[in-house]
């Protein structure tokens, strides 16, 4: 007797309890192997059906393609062309040494993407953190289909974490001072670009990417923002002040960058999200052990800058078109005055109030 024997139609015995289902009928092949013969013809009964009534999905390839392997495609093919490419590339990495990695991308559920979230709360993970890397994936799951990959996403419908309550970054002027003291322990460029922060209230990779061909006597020109638009900064006399004392000490560049081109590494002339991190989290460190500043993130200074400049705007609005939030309600979370100065201006404006009515 050979090996493998035909025991029934598109049914072959390979072994003990190992009945294999072949089936090749209108395109389609499914296969499948079965402990016994009657569970083999059952099944092959059920799929000659599905095939009949145009009821049958292959899902071969889906099977076959793990989640590793659309990861690297899509990193190749997709990252390259978005923005923050470089910090997407990371996250994609970290998906792929995670255990889903090896997995089917056909097998993936959602209860699998659950239990992965669940893991990194227990770890400690920011929700930002796992947002963000959830987020990316189901980008993954939605271009798969594009490249006719027969899936559901499997992160479609999960519950994301819900996000910490917004940061309350508060920082007096004479605390600012001496920060921007201890910043110039560090490199040229940092008490600047931490003045800018503060002048501006722009971000850390808006500040990067200032080139001195879109500084103007009023106004800074970004013509490429986080949120994929151009916008203009204008600048309070503090902030004309920075940008004219920069041009007095920092070397000008002949390609235009203010700090170098920030999308080069430090080592070919660039000027790097690192770079900027690591040089402001020493000085803000400096800063705390002998100065007693109480040590804020650089994004932080984001809070403090928006905070003072709504007073010298009309309205919300008109701050929103400097800050660049997509919504007012993005924007609410970086006015972090304190109770007494609320007071301070409600009472203010309760005078000239009064003041207005006696008047009339």
């Amino acid at each position: 007797m050979s090996k493998t024997q035909k025991v029934a139609p598109g049914i072959y015995k390979r072994g003990p309890h190992q009945f294999q289902v072949k089936i090749r009928r209108n395109g389609a092949s499914p296969s499948r192997t079965f402990e016994t013969l009657k569970a083999a013809q059952a099944w092959r009964a059920v799929q000659l059906g599905k095939i009949v009534a145009h009821d049958y999905v292959d899902r071969t390839k889906e099977k076959r393609m793990n989640l590793r392997d659309l990861l690297q495609r899509y990193m190749d093919e997709v990252t390259p062309t978005k923005k923050g490419s470089r910090q997407e590339a990371n996250r994609l990495r970290a998906w792929m040494q995670s255990d889903l990695a090896p997995c089917s991308i056909a097998g993936i559920s959602p209860s699998d993407i659950a239990s992965w979230i669940a893991a990194r709360k227990a770890e400690g993970k920011a929700p930002t953190t796992i947002s963000n890397a959830v987020n990316l994936l189901s980008a993954v799951f939605g271009k798969a289909r594009e490249w006719d990959y027969n899936i559901d996403n499997p992160c479609r419908g999960v519950a994301r974490p819900s996000p910490r309550p917004a940061r309350f970054a508060v920082m007096s002027e004479g605390d600012q001072g001496l920060l921007i003291e201890a910043c110039e322990r560090g490199p040229q460029w940092l008490p600047f670009v931490v003045k800018l922060a503060l002048a501006t209230g722009m971000r850390q990779g808006e500040i990067r990417r200032l080139n001195w061909n879109h500084i103007h006597d009023t106004h800074a020109h970004l013509p490429d923002t986080k949120n994929g638009t151009s916008r203009d900064v204008i600048l309070t006399t503090a902030g004309a002040a920075v940008i004219a004392e920069m041009r007095r000490s920092l070397p000008r560049r002949l390609d235009g960058w203010v700090f170098g081109d920030p999308d080069k590494l430090s080592a070919d002339g660039g000027f790097t999200e690192w770079q900027v991190q690591q040089a402001y989290a020493d000085a803000a460190k400096w800063a705390e052990e002998h100065l007693g500043v109480k040590r804020l993130t650089f994004h932080d200074l984001r809070h403090v800058a928006l905070t003072a400049l709504a007073d010298y705007h009309d309205n919300l609005i008109e701050l929103q078109q400097t800050s660049g939030h997509k919504t007012l309600s993005s924007l609410a979370r970086y006015m972090n005055r304190t109770p007494e100065e609320k007071a301070k201006k409600v009472r203010l404006r309760e005078a000239q109030t009064k003041e207005a009515r006696q008047t009339r």
